[in-house]
Order: C-alpha cells, then structure tokens, then sequence
C-alpha cells in the first residue's frame, strides 16, 4: 500500500509540474516517470532512516516522497533532460 501512494504522490508531482511550468522541455510522461522515481527514492529513504511504516498517507512520509518527487524534477530541470 506504501508504495502506491508514493507512486500517487510522485504522479501528483509530475501533474502538477506540468500545469505550472507548461512550457519546459520534456513531455508529460518523462515528467510523470522522473517524479515517481523521485517519490520512491524520497519513500524509501524515509524508511530507511525512521522506524515504523511512513505509508498511508503518514505526512512524514508523503512530505518527503514529495520532496523526492520535486528534487527530482528540479535537477532534471537543470540538466535540461
């Protein structure tokens, strides 16, 4: 169940991106694909370093899928990918 709310959230992200910043390089799905990978690897290192389960909807774990999410999205950003 956790890792598909993290894919939601990095989905989320991804929509989001796009309706704010339209007109970035990049299609939608590259930017839907780099902000769930950013939601899982932000997800997991939140498990990795916290005790407990950080899914259904705990906000430590959303705030910090999110922030994968967008950090990811962020540095694609400034690689022009």
């Amino acid at each position: 169940m956790t890792l598909i709310i993290w894919i939601i959230i990095g989905l989320a992200a991804g929509w989001l991106k796009r309706r704010v910043f339209p007109g970035r390089p990049g299609g939608l799905v590259p930017t839907l694909v780099l902000a769930v990978i950013g939601a899982l690897i932000g997800g997991y290192i939140a498990t990795y370093f916290t005790t407990g389960d950080l899914g259904t909807l705990h906000p430590t774990g959303f705030a910090v899928a999110l922030a994968g999410a967008l950090l990811m999205l962020l540095v694609a950003a400034k690689l022009r990918i």
